[in-house]
């Protein structure tokens, strides 16, 4: 009898797991062109600098403008995500940038010369901003507890995993091919759509609480209302707390300590993401390993495709040591590991420069060295700004600060990419390693004695934790 209830919860389980999960998927279907779109100048660039090969060229400077642009046009989707999920609903919002990933690409496509591809490089930057942005707080909103580290951790899986298809169609089809593959990519989201349900949170806001119930029923897998019914105290009265007397997010957000708090933590955590190299070195990746081409037999495309796939898998053991070990120590042990990996790159190509011992019997130190760099680094610096995002932030601040902590991450991205090329011309590409080494070391310390834990607390808790 025990056996038989036993297999009935767990089964159950599952049931609500795909129920949440498939919800989600049109979300991570773009989430994966977020990645594509992010790594896209690494096998774009050399085909476009390349003035024999290409139907048009462009400068040096040109390409780290049009690598850059994205994260700088990201504002504009960060800025649009809290003025349209209030309005019109966490749905029809990701709908809405679907299309915009729809149009970038094929902007992309038809892009005959270098301002008509910045352009629609810009409008790829305001699509993946918007996506990026919208996702944890969708995936906090949606999903259960026990669930909803894992969801938002599978969210970083899913870029990873359009840096490796991007890189991958780079290596084997012609520039102009590979863009038009990837077209196809939000046509498959829009396809999945009709899964995708609103949020009770929504609902709730909308004083429209029969349709949250029966949204919470589903994703529970019930047909009893009592079922969910404490579900739905607790968010009214989260909601109410945070009401207080019609006060907008802005305000909030910096009137109530443990909002500010959420802010402070969330900013940090994203600058240091940025300033990590992760996605600077998904940029440039076939550059980085073309300084290095003398002492390599593999081209540079085969090895931004290999640390491209690795990045598939290093974010899966993350996806159960977050529940497991705890946000803050899987944080603090990425940060450690992330920052002596990347010294002792910096290091071969220090001395690849300076030849103090001949470094061609260990030539294969820079892949090796990145490879595992990538899975100290997505095990907590890559996934933790987003599980910060889903949360530390109560439903009445969420979209005031994402769109500040979204501002201050992408002027990040845009100077770690920015800086690259130009760091690695007047002082050495070791110099670029050892920086990024350095604040993978100080970021995730600075952020671990000053964030809670909170493995296994529900919304409500994590911000009575917060304002402590």
């Amino acid at each position: 009898m025990k056996g038989v209830l036993h297999s009935g919860i767990v089964e159950r389980k599952k049931r609500i797991y795909l129920r949440q999960f498939f919800s989600i998927l049109t979300g991570y279907i773009l989430l994966i062109d977020v990645g594509a779109q992010l790594s896209w100048s690494s096998p774009a660039l050399p085909y476009l600098l390349d003035k024999n090969n290409s139907k048009f060229s462009i400068t040096s400077d040109q390409g780290a403008w049009v690598a850059s642009i994205v994260s700088l046009a990201g504002i504009a989707g960060y800025v649009a995500i809290p003025l349209l999920m209030d309005r019109i609903g966490r749905k029809l919002t990701l709908f809405i940038f679907a299309i915009a990933h729809l149009i970038s690409w094929i902007l992309i496509y038809l892009a005959s010369n270098y301002n008509f591809l910045l352009a629609a490089r810009f409008f790829a930057g305001f699509s993946l901003g918007g996506s990026y942005s919208f996702l944890p707080p969708y995936i906090g909103e949606i999903s259960g507890k026990n669930s909803r580290g894992l969801f938002i951790v599978f969210s970083g899986v899913c870029m990873n995993l359009g840096n490796f298809l991007i890189n991958a169609l780079g290596a084997f089809l012609n520039y102009e091919t590979m863009n038009i593959v990837m077209i196809s990519l939000p046509l498959i989201a829009i396809c999945f759509f009709p899964l995708m349900l609103e949020t009770p949170y929504f609902y709730l806001m909308r004083n429209e609480e029969t349709k949250a119930i029966e949204i919470l029923m589903k994703l529970n897998e019930t047909s009893e209302r009592k079922n969910i019914m404490i579900d739905i105290e607790r968010m009214r009265s989260a909601m109410i707390l945070n009401e207080n007397s019609g006060k907008n997010g802005f305000y909030l957000l910096f009137s109530d300590r443990g909002s500010r708090k959420a802010l402070i933590i969330i900013i940090l955590s994203n600058v240091t993401l940025a300033f990590s190299g992760l996605v600077a070195i998904q940029t440039y990746s076939q550059s980085i390993f073309k300084l290095s081409a003398a002492s390599t037999t593999l081209d540079a495309k085969y090895a931004a495709m290999i640390i491209a796939g690795v990045q598939i898998f290093s974010r899966l053991p993350s996806t159960q040591l977050i529940d497991i070990w705890g946000r803050r120590p899987i944080y603090l042990f990425s940060g450690i590991m992330s920052a002596i990996f990347l010294t002792v790159v910096g290091f071969y190509f220090f001395l690849e420069k300076y030849p103090v011992i001949d470094v061609t019997s260990i030539s294969w130190l820079p892949l090796v060295g990145l490879i595992l760099y990538q899975f100290m680094c997505n095990a907590g610096i890559y996934t933790l700004p987003n599980v910060f995002i889903g949360e530390l932030l109560s439903v009445k601040v969420k979209g005031a600060a994402i769109m500040i902590a979204s501002i201050v991450m992408a002027i990040s991205f845009f100077i770690t990419k920015m800086m690259i090329p130009l760091l690695n011309n007047s002082l050495g590409i070791y110099t670029t390693f050892w920086i990024f080494s350095f604040v993978c070391l100080i970021g995730p310390i600075i952020i671990v004695l000053i964030t809670p834990e909170t493995k296994g607390k529900n919304l409500e808790e994590v911000l009575e934790l917060m304002r402590k």
